[in-house]
C-alpha cells in the first residue's frame, strides 16, 4: 500500500513538473512575441513620424517641385514663346499641390506653389535621386523593377508603344534610309529603330516579337537622348522608325510622317517619389482619383 502511494505521488510530481515546464515555455514565447510586436510598433511609429515631418517640411516650404517632360504635347509640354507648361501631368502636379497645401489647383498655379522642372528619359531618375525634384510625373511606366527602386502612385494613364515612319508619299530623298517599304511590324527586319535612352521600348519590342510565332524580325536599335532628337533622326533618314508611346508619337506626327497601326506593350504611367518620401503619394493618388 505504501509503495503504491509513493508511486502515485511520484507520478503526480512528474505531471506537475511537465505542466510547469510547459507554462515556462509558453511564457518565454509570449515574451519574445511581445518584444517583436513592440519593435514593429516602434518602427511603424518612427516611420509615421518621419512621413509627418517630410510633409510638414513641404507645407512649410510652400512649394512642390515636380519633374515633367517638356516635349510631349498633351502630357507634359513647355512652350518657350509663352513660358508656359501644359498637359495632363502638369495638371496633376497642380492638383496634387492644391490638395497638399489646401488650396484649389488654380490658386496653386497663381501662387507659384508648383515649380516644374524639365526632365528627360535619360535624367529623370537621377534628378529624383539627387533631390532636384520632389516628385516625377514624366510618362514613367510602372514596372516591377521600378517599384523596387521607388515608391510609385496608382496609374493615371495607359498607353501603348507604337511605330512612326516617314510617309512614302512625302519621301523625296532616294539616298535616305527612308521608310517606303515599312507598312507593319513585320517589315522591320534589318531596319533601324530609334528608341529613347533608358526607356523600356527595346525590351518590350523584343518581348512582343518573342510571343509572336508569325513574326520573325531582327531590327537594329539606336538610342537617342530626347524625343526631338529621335524625330529629327527620322526626318533626316538616319533611322527607319521612331518607336515610343503612341501619345508621344501623336505630338510629333506631321504631313511627312505617319503612325502605323501596330500597337504593343500597354504602358501604365505612374508618379514616382523616393521611398523615404512615400507619404507624398497619398496626395498624388487623391489627385489622380
Amino acid at each position: 500500500m505504501i509503495r503504491k502511494k509513493i508511486a502515485v505521488f511520484v507520478a503526480l510530481l512528474s505531471v506537475a513538473s511537465m505542466a510547469i515546464a510547459g507554462c515556462g515555455s509558453t511564457a518565454g514565447n509570449s515574451t519574445g512575441q511581445e518584444s517583436k510586436t513592440t519593435e514593429a510598433t516602434q518602427a511603424q511609429t518612427q516611420n509615421v513620424a518621419q512621413d509627418s515631418k517630410y510633409i510638414d517640411n513641404l507645407k512649410s516650404k510652400g512649394k512642390l517641385v515636380v519633374g515633367c517632360k517638356a516635349d510631349v504635347p498633351g502630357l507634359g509640354y513647355y512652350e518657350s514663346d509663352t513660358d508656359s507648361w501644359s498637359g495632363l501631368e502638369v495638371e496633376l502636379a497642380y492638383k496634387t499641390a492644391g490638395i497638399l497645401f489646401d488650396v484649389t489647383p488654380e490658386e496653386a498655379r497663381e501662387k507659384d506653389m508648383v515649380e516644374i522642372k524639365a526632365v528627360t528619359v535619360a535624367d529623370r531618375e537621377e534628378m529624383l535621386e539627387n533631390g532636384d525634384i520632389d516628385c516625377m510625373l514624366a510618362t514613367y511606366t510602372i514596372t516591377d523593377e521600378r517599384q523596387e527602386k521607388y515608391a510609385l502612385s496608382e496609374s493615371y494613364y495607359t498607353d501603348y508603344i507604337g511605330l512612326m515612319v516617314r510617309d512614302s508619299g512625302a519621301s523625296k530623298d532616294n539616298n535616305s534610309l527612308g521608310s517606303n517599304d515599312i507598312h507593319s511590324i513585320a517589315d522591320l527586319d534589318g531596319k533601324y529603330i530609334g528608341v529613347p535612352r533608358n526607356a523600356t521600348t527595346r525590351e518590350h519590342f523584343l518581348n512582343y516579337i518573342d510571343t509572336m510565332n508569325t513574326i520573325k524580325v531582327n531590327p537594329i536599335f539606336c538610342e537617342y537622348e530626347s524625343y526631338s532628337q529621335l524625330f529629327k533622326a527620322l526626318k533626316d533618314g538616319n533611322i527607319d522608325v521612331m518607336s515610343v508611346d503612341v501619345s508621344i508619337l501623336s505630338g510629333y506626327v506631321d504631313s511627312s510622317t505617319k503612325i502605323l497601326n501596330d500597337r504593343f506593350a500597354g504602358q501604365h504611367y505612374g508618379a514616382a517619389v523616393l521611398k523615404k518620401n512615400a507619404a507624398l503619394l497619398e496626395y498624388v493618388n487623391k489627385a489622380i482619383e
